[in-house]
């Protein structure tokens, strides 16, 4: 951790300086995309970018994959396919993105349902984050969670999303779960990682439903120890 000098209080005022890293993404020896993020399995959390950025589906479809420093290093199995980040996004008025197309995404698998006992106990995963930080949780039947602890939602949930790509697991009956709002853009990633249900413990957004409703997400939010509020798709649920 950098050295950090003692602040000057003011007060009472207290509390823990946080650990920030830039991490660099390079494919196939080209520059791909960095990330603001907390010194944290930073090969997962490539492979999880490439993944949410429609780069890769499997990570069979990579060659290597180490860490260089700061930067982390990833091969395809294919040296010269020309890559282009796929993101659904329609452009409105003005060249402003209006809204996200689903598309350009892969089909969600219409089964199998999830008890909602498990949507329960993603949220739980994600219920008490450490001070400062977001946290991001993957629920697999029979198995503990996969969870993340980063400075913004988006890299703890792709680093999740990339332990399990790295691992082989099938995502079709996970459970994704945040500890703070869900937006569209979260809702994008879990549709791209092939994971049908995204669950938060914060709010959801107007743009996030819509996109569920479009894309065959289920999505949950306003969730607590009490339960939680299914928007679209409860048919993924075991009612």
């Amino acid at each position: 951790m950098a050295e950090v000098p003692p602040p000057v209080r003011f007060g009472t005022a207290d509390g823990p300086v946080l650990e920030e890293l830039a991490v660099s993404v390079f494919l196939n020896g080209r520059f791909f995309t960095a990330a603001m993020t907390v010194p944290d399995r930073p090969r997962e959390l490539a492979v999880g970018l490439l993944v949410t950025e429609q780069v890769i589906r499997s990570f069979d479809e990579l060659e290597s994959v180490r860490e260089d420093g700061p930067c982390v290093r990833a091969l395809t199995r294919d040296p010269f396919r020309v890559v282009v980040p796929r993101r659904g996004v329609i452009t409105g008025c003005g060249g402003a993105a209006s809204h996200l197309s689903e598309r350009r995404l892969p089909l969600l698998p219409p089964e199998p349902t999830v008890d909602p006992a498990r949507v329960r106990a993603a949220l739980g995963a994600v219920g008490s984050p450490p001070e400062g930080l977001f946290s991001a949780a993957l629920l697999f039947p029979d198995s503990p969670a996969v969870a993340s602890d980063d400075l913004g939602l988006s890299t703890a949930l792709a680093r999740v999303i990339g332990t399990a790509v790295m691992a082989g697991t099938p995502r079709g009956d996970a459970v994704a779960a945040v500890s703070h709002r869900a937006t569209a853009e979260l809702a994008r990633a879990a549709v791209v990682a092939a994971v049908p249900v995204l669950a938060t413990a914060g709010l959801v957004t107007a743009l996030a439903v819509e996109f569920a409703h479009r894309s065959g997400l289920c999505l949950c939010g306003n969730g607590s120890a009490g339960g939680f509020a299914c928007y679209a798709h409860p048919e993924r649920l075991r009612l």
